[in-house]
């Protein structure tokens, strides 16, 4: 017997946004119907990089920046962002910071001297107690501390990607530069597949896990480092003060991951149930990787030695 009941095919679209590249892969029993969802995941992807876009003059989060007062009002997207922020940021102990954007324009310098001095000079004026919300705005603290969303707003760019094929009733992989959502299974009841990298060789892969309406994300000092003077800067920005909270912290507060104290962390991927979570997790295991997560939050770290530190098994 004929039957019009069509199995949903794959279908990818690709981009670049947010100096990333961008992979959707979707399945939809029309194409039409995979090209609009992609439309409006990379519309709304487009939107949030202009809006956040830490060294974009034009963008909200420069406003933000260049205030002249201690007050700014901010509309109620902003708003939530920044509130979720909080919230993951107290649960790494702060060692997740935002305002160590304001330490980006030291790296710029020319000399360890020079980018050290700079460092010791703003340290002081950052810090999750020098930045709080009330409805509609945010306060800050002093004229010299600076926001960066850019370690959040990729992660949040996918979580929302992946609520519009959602709302479309699609399964989805989305992928901005190994950030990571996956929205149901695919046509055949498999799960996603998703690899972890190998952080001594990044061609290669180090492990497999399975994802289903998850979001996974990997952080690691190999990604991106300006090198001065012979001394390596990693994109992950350190608050020396609360690191050196952190590395005082109890036996109790280590991960379920069970990693060496004395093994040096490479890599740290973390999925949970919104990339956004992920992802400040993954930042702050990079800093700290005894820091204490929630046993429904998986963790693997990679150390030195290529061995996997992990509380997941599949």
């Amino acid at each position: 017997m004929l039957t019009t009941d069509k199995q949903p095919k794959k279908h990818c679209h690709q981009f670049t946004c947010m100096t990333t590249p961008c992979e959707i892969i979707l399945y939809a029993k029309r194409a039409k119907d995979a090209k609009k969802v992609a439309y409006l995941i990379e519309k709304n992807t487009r939107r949030l990089e202009q809006k956040y876009n830490f060294f974009s003059d034009n963008s909200f989060i420069s406003t933000i920046n260049n205030r002249s007062v201690a007050v700014v009002k901010i509309d109620a997207e902003t708003h939530q962002v920044l509130s979720l922020v909080k919230a993951l940021s107290a649960n790494t102990n702060n060692i997740f910071d935002i305002t160590t954007g304001t330490l980006k324009q030291c790296a710029k310098l020319a000399s360890i001297d020079e980018i050290e001095h700079c460092r010791k000079r703003l340290i002081p004026y950052i810090g999750a107690d020098k930045w709080w919300l009330t409805p509609g705005e945010i306060h800050f603290a002093n004229r010299y501390v600076k926001i960066d969303l850019g370690g959040v707003i990729k992660e949040y760019a996918v979580d929302q990607a992946g609520a519009i094929a959602k709302k479309a009733g699609l399964s989805a992989l989305i992928n901005f530069g190994g950030d990571i959502y996956v929205n149901g299974k695919k046509p055949d009841n498999t799960a996603f597949t998703v690899a972890i990298k190998n952080p001594k060789n990044p061609q290669q892969n180090i492990a497999m896990l399975t994802l289903t309406d998850q979001g996974l994300t990997t952080s690691a000092h190999y990604e991106r480092s300006r090198v001065v003077e012979g001394k390596s800067y990693s994109h992950i920005i350190s608050n020396e003060s609360n690191k050196k909270d952190s590395d005082n912290s109890s036996e109790e507060n280590s991960t379920a991951s069970n990693a060496d104290n004395n093994a040096k962390i490479l890599s740290a991927t973390v999925i949970s149930s919104s990339v956004l979570t992920s992802g400040i997790y993954s930042t702050a295991l990079m800093l700290n990787a005894n820091l204490a997560i929630d046993p429904e939050i998986h963790v693997v770290l990679i150390d030195e030695q290529l061995r996997l530190h992990q509380n997941i098994f599949n």
